[in-house]
């Protein structure tokens, strides 16, 4: 890619004019979408692995544990599959 005046990267054009500033490489994603997604996959993880290991404890059930933090990882990865995929629309009663 060639340089503008300006040393930023020509446009889409190719005439040197600079490419938009603040163009996001997807739909809800920016800075802070990765670490609330690593949240959210902890979170559940240590949420339902802890119900798992609470329920395994009292029915004398160890394997409730992991099953637990399977469950919990999966809830965790359907939410961000469904919230990102969600944030690339837009209602048209709220425009």
């Amino acid at each position: 890619m060639s340089k503008g005046p300006a040393g930023r990267g020509d446009g889409p054009e190719g005439d040197g004019t600079p490419q938009a500033e603040g163009k996001r490489p997807g739909p809800g994603l920016n800075a802070s979408s990765g670490y609330t997604y690593l949240s959210y996959l902890i979170g559940g993880m240590v949420l339902y692995g802890g119900i798992g290991w609470l329920i395994g404890r009292w029915t004398h059930l160890p394997v409730l544990f992991p099953i637990g933090m399977l469950t919990g990882l999966a809830l965790a990865v359907s939410l961000i599959i469904f919230r990102v995929t969600r944030s690339g629309r837009q209602d048209p009663q709220r425009r």
